[in-house]
């Protein structure tokens, strides 16, 4: 397990794949963030706004409500939003150019390296009310 010390961030995972949800979930609690998984697009945007997330891994394809549209509702919420997509299909070339031009942080295609995740996290900047001021 890794001291994630003052980097303690807050992680919103939405994906209807309950293997991976569930390994990707473990894998950032054990690194020592919180963590909100979602199974659903469904209150996803109600979600994010009561977690406040830092960083959202939303997977593209779901039922009901898929992650485009979460996307693109969360983002007329919060343009400050860092959401990257999480993928084990193409994406459609229009949406992903529009999300890209509505600053979608980044695509990842499944299957994911842990050391990915890691990274993306390990590399955020903290949130101006993280500083302690």
């Amino acid at each position: 397990m890794k001291d994630a010390g003052d980097k303690k961030r807050k992680i919103l995972v939405i994906d209807d794949d309950s293997d991976f949800l569930e390994s990707l979930h473990l894998m950032i609690a054990m690194d020592g963030h919180e963590v909100l998984a979602l199974a659903s697009g469904l209150g996803a945007v109600e979600q994010y706004r009561e977690f406040g997330p830092d960083v959202v891994f939303l997977d593209v394809r779901m039922p009901a409500v898929n992650g485009y549209d979460v996307f693109l509702r969360i983002m007329q919420d919060d343009p400050d939003a860092l959401i990257y997509f999480t993928s084990g299909y193409s994406l459609d070339d229009e949406q992903h150019a529009n999300a890209m031009s509505k600053s979608l942080a980044g695509v990842l295609t499944k299957p994911i390296e842990p050391s990915v995740i890691r990274k993306i996290l390990d590399d955020l900047t903290p949130k101006a009310d993280d500083s302690g001021c």
